[in-house]
């Protein structure tokens, strides 16, 4: 979805997602909905898998020795 979506829009989503909301919690839905589009469009996609810290974390690493 590159164009700005409509409250309808919104809502499809909510619904698509599984979100059961009361109404009058959809305008908040609404508003919310606006500011994580900006934080996303402030992402960076083009980065490698290895810049993520979950693939380079080693469990083994913490654990006691095991002698």
């Amino acid at each position: 979805m590159s164009q700005t979506p409509t409250d309808d829009d919104i809502k499809r989503l909510a619904r698509q997602a599984g979100l059961d909301l009361p109404a009058e919690f959809m305008p908040e839905l609404i508003e919310a909905y606006g500011h994580v589009r900006q934080m996303t469009a402030r992402v960076r996609a083009a980065r490698p898998r290895g810049d993520e810290p979950a693939h380079v974390f080693v469990a083994s690493a913490f654990q006691k020795d095991k002698r």
